[in-house]
């Protein structure tokens, strides 16, 4: 359940990262181990949490051209519903360690969040992108995914590309360096480009 005070939503934050955090300090390394941590956290939201992120997205995406919002805005809904059922009905997939050194990483920067401007949705959406890192090794913006120019997140053979992949390297509030996908070489792209 998503809490609107800020000083329980800080709260609520820095408990789920130090349930997180002790994936590392237990040297619990594994698969399983985060998996059952992510199914205990997203059980304490409901439906109408994920409806409320909704609604936060459209107001973000408010300034966006119409018909790209709207496919924005259904796409990225569709992965939240999607990575929420998929985390807590997960019961058969082939365990594996995290990277570990990727893991800590990761939680630094998560740590480095953790400050009275976060919203409470933002632990879910950390949440869904430890699962899609670390579980399923899926980009955090899921294929198909359009971006301004009719550019998108697209998967050939066995690979996922994004097309800003490399604009945000550098940029330190971006979870992109996380994601598994490779930047889109853009002079191939082209010809399989998509009207937006």
């Amino acid at each position: 359940m998503l809490i609107s005070h800020p000083c329980i939503q800080i709260y609520v934050a820095q408990s789920v990262f130090r349930k997180l955090e002790g994936v590392n300090e237990l040297h619990t390394g594994d698969q399983q181990t985060l998996l059952l941590i992510l199914k205990k956290e997203l059980k304490a939201y409901s439906v109408f949490d994920l409806m409320k992120i909704q609604a936060h997205l459209e107001k973000n995406f408010r300034d966006l051209p119409p018909e790209y919002k709207q496919k924005l805005k259904q796409k990225l809904s569709e992965h939240l519903f999607v990575n929420f059922k998929s985390i807590l009905h997960n019961d058969n997939f082939h365990d594996s360690q995290l990277d570990m050194e990727l893991y800590r990483e990761f939680l630094e920067w998560f740590k480095s969040r953790l400050d009275d401007d976060m919203p409470g949705m933002m632990v879910l959406y950390y949440l869904c992108a430890l699962y899609n890192i670390f579980i399923t090794k899926t980009p955090l913006h899921p294929e198909g995914t359009p971006f301004p120019g009719g550019f998108f997140v697209e998967k050939v053979e066995d690979r996922y590309y994004c097309p800003v992949k490399d604009n945000q390297k550098d940029n330190e509030e971006a979870i992109c360096k996380y994601c598994i996908a490779r930047q889109t070489d853009m002079d191939t792209f082209n010809s399989n480009r998509m009207n937006y």
